[in-house]
């Protein structure tokens, strides 16, 4: 059961990256875009998040905050502890529902990265994968994938 101050924390993390876009490559984790996202399936950004992963491949231990946003606003929220290593698929509605996913995570009490899960995937994608993936040197990036094929 998550603490009050853990669910307090992944709330702000959630209200705090609201409305922000930022590049899934983007290293300095500053906010770029005008919000508009106008790829996907459906022409206004919405697609099926297929498959939603955390990867640690660092050589420690991580916490990582969650926060996943739809057009309709919060969908998940959630405080994941990773060993060095480790990984692991969240599971939600979003494997067979469209939507404009955005997908907020914070990495210890780092900044807060935030991205659509659509940037890049070029128009026409109907599915999209999302990877929160902790690098060798302890960084949180966010990427995605329009493979979508098991």
């Amino acid at each position: 059961m998550p603490t009050r101050r853990r669910l307090l924390a992944a709330a702000g993390l959630a209200a705090a990256s609201s409305g922000c876009m930022s590049a899934l490559g983007n290293d300095d984790g500053d906010a770029s875009g005008d919000g508009e996202q106008s790829v996907g399936g459906s022409g206004d950004g919405a697609v099926r998040l297929e498959r939603l992963s955390l990867q640690n491949n660092h050589d420690a231990g991580h916490q990582v905050q969650l926060a996943v946003e739809g057009k309709e606003g919060l969908l998940h929220m959630g405080t994941y502890e990773l060993e060095a290593g480790s990984g692991t698929t969240i599971e939600g509605d979003w494997t067979g529902t469209t939507d404009a996913y955005r997908v907020n995570g914070r990495l210890d009490d780092g900044e807060i990265r935030s991205a659509g899960v659509t940037e890049g995937v070029g128009d026409g994608a109907e599915c999209v994968r999302a990877l929160l993936r902790i690098d060798d040197q302890g960084t949180l990036d966010i990427w995605n994938s329009a493979s979508c094929s098991s």
